[in-house]
């Protein structure tokens, strides 16, 4: 018979667990590469767009293209003129008569429109003037470039004959232009002509075109019936035009050079600043094909000087007649007319210039005193406001002719050139 258990026996002992294997060491991680981030290319700055419309020198528009634009500047020059005529009384000898006579006038009063047509290579200008009670076209041509600085003109527009007459009405520092101007016929006329940027005043200015030789003023020509009963005419057809029946070619040209960035074609040294200085050149050879046994060859040369606040210009001329009797040519011509003009000013501040000026002009041919002899002294004062945009003048000029005294016709005028 089996025994009972005894209660007091200990237990049978547990047998540890199994010990678990040792863990490996983690190797080290590696180092993460740097991540390069490659940040995209900046784009270029974008040109700010130009209006299409606003004010720059001027009142513009323009496509979004820039291919087609028009521009508008205009200036106005009203004037009080004085004028004192002095001549000997036929009557008494020691006795003179005086005339004194005063008038208001727009001198000028001119619209300009210019731009691009198709590009910029070519151009356009319309220039009008209201000036005086009469509308007119002072300017109308066309420019077509021919390479990065050579241009071909046609149309009207003022011969590049003296500094003086290309230099704008609206740009001078006296009342008016000297007498040299109008006695060698500077002045516009209708033609074609190569050129660069002449008149920007480059390092070397250059043109030479071919012209009609008669100038912009139309000629009023027409036909006249007159009835054998009356002698009364009867005025038919009329024709008022610039362009002339036969050709008379007169070819101009001119070249000069301008340096230290002269603006040459503007006068009194409004910018201030060292010294610049430009001199130039003109030449007319004028050809008689209408066989009238007319024609003028002239030649001139002209300076300006600038230089703190200081200003001078001036120019020399000389013109041959054809001796007007039959068979004559071109070649067979006498010096005429000679003559020059030499004028400075000096801007005391920045709106106040005093300019002064002396002209002189003589038929060699003439022994004795003419009309076409004569003298000018002119003295003005000018306040400008907004440089040549805003300028009022008053001044003073002397003209004699011939034999007369300089105080024999005297001249006053107060006047303003107000533009934009």
């Amino acid at each position: 018979m089996a025994q009972p258990a005894d209660p007091t026996a200990p237990p049978p002992p547990v047998a540890p667990a199994p010990a678990e294997p040792p863990v490996p060491p983690t190797p080290p991680t590696p180092p993460e590469a740097p991540v390069v981030v490659i940040a995209p290319e900046p784009k270029p700055a974008e040109k700010e767009k130009k209006p299409n419309a606003g004010f720059d020198g001027g009142f513009f528009i323009r496509s979004d293209d820039g291919k087609y634009s028009l521009k508008i500047t205009g200036r106005a020059q009203p004037y009080l003129n004085i004028t004192r005529n002095s001549a000997a009384n036929p009557g008494d000898p020691d006795d003179r008569i005086v005339d004194w006579r005063s008038n208001f006038e727009v001198r000028r009063a001119r619209l300009v429109f210019d731009g691009k047509l198709h590009g910029k290579n070519l151009t356009y200008k319309l220039q009008t003037d209201f000036g005086k009670g009469v509308v007119s076209v002072r300017d109308i041509h066309f420019d077509v470039r021919l390479e990065k600085d050579v241009w071909v003109r046609v149309g009207q527009w003022k011969r590049p004959f003296s500094r003086q007459q290309i230099t704008s009405s609206g740009r001078q520092e006296l009342s008016d232009r000297s007498i040299t101007d109008r006695a060698f016929g500077a002045g516009r006329d209708v033609g074609i002509a190569i050129r660069n940027d002449y008149e920007k005043s480059p390092d070397l200015e250059w043109i030479v075109g071919v012209f009609n030789g008669r100038g912009e003023a139309p000629v009023l020509a027409g036909t006249v019936t007159t009835d054998p009963m009356t002698g009364m005419g009867t005025i038919g057809t009329t024709s008022n035009t610039n362009v002339p029946t036969k050709f008379r070619p007169a070819i101009v040209g001119r070249v000069g050079i301008n340096r230290n960035g002269l603006k040459g074609y503007t006068e009194a040294d409004l910018e201030g600043g060292p010294m610049r200085f430009g001199v130039g050149l003109s030449a007319w050879l004028e050809g008689d094909f209408d066989d009238d046994k007319k024609s003028n060859q002239k030649l001139q040369a002209d300076y300006i000087v600038k230089a703190q606040g200081f200003s001078t210009t001036g120019g020399v001329y000389a013109m041959t007649d054809q001796e007007a009797i039959a068979d004559t040519s071109i070649t067979d011509a006498e010096t005429s007319l000679v003559g020059f003009h030499a004028q400075a000013g000096y801007m005391l501040n920045k709106n106040w210039q005093g300019a002064a000026r002396y002209s002189y002009v003589n038929d060699p041919r003439q022994k004795a005193k003419t009309v076409r002899d004569q003298q000018e002294i002119a003295v003005t004062a000018s306040y400008y406001g907004v440089g040549h945009d805003a300028k009022f003048q008053a001044g003073v000029r002397l003209v004699k002719t011939g034999d007369a005294d300089f105080t024999d016709i005297i001249l006053f005028e107060i006047g303003s050139n107000v533009g934009w």
